[in-house]
Order: C-alpha cells, then structure tokens, then sequence
C-alpha cells in the first residue's frame, strides 16, 4: 500500500488468486501522484496421475522405487502422483547337477522347479566344471541364476608291475588298482606267452582303462 517511492493508496480490484489479474493503484487524496497498475500472472495448477506396474524396480525421475505405493512430486506449480506397483523378481531354483566323469552327459533344465523359463549359457562342456547363467524368457519378473557343474578328471588305475614268469608259472592280476580302482582284465590270462592286458574300470567310478604286460 506505499509504493517504493513512498506514494500511499489502495489497490483494485480485490486480490484474485485464481486468475492472472491487472491491479490499479490509486493515490491517497493529498498526494500529487498517477494511478499505477500491475499484472500478477496466476500460473493454473496442472495435476498428473501417472499408474505403472514394475518387476523388482521402478526409476521415476531418477529416483529408484523398490517397493508398491504412492509418490508424489512437486513441480512448480504442478502435483505429480506416481501409483506403483512393484512385483517381486522371482529367483528361479535348480536342483543341483551332480558331478560327472569328463566325457559323461548331463543336461540343464530349461524351466526352475518354480516354473521360469529360460535359457542357460555358454554351451554344455562336458571336459571341464563350468559356471552356468539362467537367463529367463522375457516377459518374466525373474532374476538370472547361476550353477557350477562339477567335471571331474578320470583318475588313472596303477597297480605293482606282475613280476616275469616261466612259460607253465602262474601269476594273477588284482581287480583292485592300488588307488582303489575296480575293474575286471582282458583277455584271458595266458602263461604261456607275452601278454599286454587291459583293465577296465567297474562303471560309476571316474576311472580310465590301464594297461600292463606280463
């Protein structure tokens, strides 16, 4: 009601805080000064409701929500509102591969004991352990998961050397290698000439063949 060069009034019409308005100033009876006007720009308030449902995590204006409900922001003079709904990542789950012998099969499922789809890389090595990553078909509110394969190496059978013998002596060759190997020889045993014999593992050991001349 003083103006900055100390000129006294009123102003009109009445403030209006819904609406730009234009304001005329008028002078005190007394004073040798003009009407003034002034227009205050009333910026309208602009609202927005924004729903959105996210996997595990949601970026809003750069901001990371990790779990369901409702934000809001100011922006100038707007509101934004953000509903949300974050559904938790399911971790897909395996039954373990049990270890093999190099050279022997396995296979990798391609959906979890709790139903997730996908695919595993790299490629199936059956000569050396590997780490696998699960990674599940799009359109799934899944994690990756991961599983190390165990490849073990054969080990190889050693058995005493059977000393020489007389053609018509006998001898015999142990079904069990000095490291705990068993396993069954071929051919035949023959004491009448110079043999090489091969020994073969008994199945479910991770064992290789070995060989020995008599």
């Amino acid at each position: 009601t003083t103006s900055s060069n100390s000129i006294n009034g009123t102003w009109s019409p009445a403030v209006n805080n819904q609406a730009t308005t234009t304001y005329t100033f008028t002078p005190a009876a007394g004073q040798c000064a003009a009407t003034a006007t002034m227009t205050v720009t009333v910026n309208p308030v602009t609202n927005s409701s924004v729903t959105q449902t996210a996997c595990g995590s949601y970026v809003w204006n750069g901001t990371t929500y990790n779990a369901s409900g409702t934000y809001t922001r100011n922006n100038g003079c707007s509101t934004d509102t953000l509903h949300l709904t974050v559904n938790p990542q399911t971790n897909p789950t395996f039954s373990q591969v049990a270890p093999i012998c190099a050279g022997g099969s396995f296979s990798l499922p391609t959906t979890s004991n709790n139903g997730v789809t996908g695919t595993w890389s790299p490629a199936v090595n059956n000569q050396a352990t590997t780490t696998y990553t699960f990674t599940p078909t799009a359109g799934q509110c899944a994690t990756t998961a991961s599983m190390t394969v165990t490849v073990n190496q054969p080990v190889t059978p050693t058995f005493t050397q059977v000393a020489p013998i007389c053609a018509g002596g006998s001898f015999t060759l142990p079904t069990t290698s000095s490291n705990s190997i068993n396993g069954t020889w071929s051919p035949a045993v023959n004491n009448q000439a110079t043999t090489t014999y091969t020994f073969t593992p008994a199945a479910g050991q991770c064992a290789a063949t070995a060989t020995m001349t008599v």
